[in-house]
């Protein structure tokens, strides 16, 4: 009652404001943090299978053939997020392969050729061996190269979409050269590399030096194994010598560096809309208690202690906050479900929809810091008014 009285002497139009203000602020700075301890949390995370794999090149210009030395591999195995690398070498030689795909449905394309060390290999079949004399010749075709034939060279050629299965059975030929054949088996499929046909090291080996034309071994592509593919440092390693990978696998560093940047300027810009509200919250109980300046001295004269008074004055301030702590909390998560269905879309990162126990704590701090300060002014003012009575 005493609340109610001494509220009726204060202006609506500025506890509106006020309360809008801090509704705003506290929801920009916990939005902020969370969205900070989300994606750091998720980007630090290892993968699932303990390893991520990159294949790496780098940018060809008209200067450059865009070749990696062994100096920049073994510089590349130095670097602390790398857990390995190695060179994937490819022909220097002409390849081309025939196959029969139906009755009347045949195909002839050159076929780019690469070989990497066995443990870099995704899906790799056993006996993918090759020795000199063998005529047939096991590969791992990429499913990036069946996906184009039955939606690319199928559809237009009108013929038949085969199946990985199918494919398997099917037994291309393989022409090195001008008049060296091998019998072609298909034995796996990589989603891991993509620009060529996987071929076992003593192949290429042996037809690298037998029909290879000009340097031999020239390292065009370097695949490396690393904890965390997101790592901000790998990106920045990459950037800075002119390096270039899976764009979509390096992505999340790039988010971290940005949030990195952005997160000290969203709490400040928060922190300095949370104190203008609170400074305005004083200033309206200023104006408040001076408004009901008799109010208070009468209630002092018929023997209200200043502690009494403040208290009932407090308590309606306390609705103020409840309903501060009441609607910031479900803007947070409405908001934060909006950005977290658009970093899953744009970057394929699940950030969830809850909030963690650190920004609840966070915001309780800033909550009871709030509190505190109007208590103290409250109190303060309201024991000078009752005592000078």
């Amino acid at each position: 009652m005493i609340g109610k009285l001494i509220f009726s002497n204060g202006k609506s139009g500025q506890l509106t404001f006020s309360v809008a203000g801090s509704i705003i602020g506290l929801a920009i700075m916990l939005l902020s943090i969370q969205l900070y301890l989300d994606i750091t949390t998720i980007l630090r995370t290892p993968a699932i299978s303990g390893t991520d794999f990159l294949v790496i090149n780098k940018e060809v210009n008209m200067l450059a053939d865009g070749n990696f030395n062994q100096s920049e591999l073994e510089n590349l195995k130095q670097q602390e997020f790398v857990i390995d690398a190695a060179p994937v070498f490819g022909n220097n030689f002409q390849s081309l392969v025939v196959a029969e795909v139906g009755p009347q449905s045949s195909f002839n394309t050159l076929m780019p050729l690469i070989t990497v060390p066995n443990e870099f290999i995704d899906n790799l079949p056993p006996k993918f061996k090759w020795k000199i004399g063998d005529n047939e010749v096991p590969v791992i075709v990429p499913t990036s190269f069946f996906n184009s034939y039955n939606f690319g060279i199928a559809e237009a050629a009108r013929s038949p979409k085969v199946t990985k299965e199918l494919i398997s059975h099917i037994k291309p030929k393989l022409k090195i050269g001008n008049a060296t054949w091998y019998n072609v088996r298909i034995a796996a499929f990589s989603d891991r590399f993509s620009d060529g046909v996987i071929v076992p090291e003593s192949f290429m080996n042996y037809n690298n030096d037998k029909f290879g034309i000009g340097e031999k071994n020239k390292i065009n592509r370097i695949v490396i194994s690393t904890s965390n593919s997101k790592n901000p440092s790998l990106a920045n390693y990459l950037s800075d010598h002119l390096y270039e990978t899976n764009s979509d696998k390096i992505n999340g560093g790039k988010v971290t560096e940005i949030m990195n940047v952005l997160l000290p300027i969203i709490v400040i810009i928060s922190l300095v809309i949370i104190l203008l509200s609170l400074l305005t919250f004083i200033q309206n109980a200023q104006l408040l208690l001076s408004n009901s300046d008799y109010e208070i001295k009468l209630l002092g004269l018929i023997g209200y202690s200043f502690s009494f008074v403040s208290a009932a004055v407090m308590k309606n301030f306390n609705k103020l906050f409840g309903l501060i702590t009441l609607s910031t909390i479900p803007i947070v998560i409405a908001v934060k479900y909006y950005i977290s269905s658009i970093f899953n879309h744009e970057l394929g990162i699940d950030i969830g929809i809850g909030l963690s126990w650190t920004t609840l704590v966070i915001g309780l701090c800033v909550y009871t810091c709030f509190y505190l300060v109007q208590f103290i002014i409250i109190r303060s003012t309201v024991k000078n008014l009752v005592r000078s009575s």
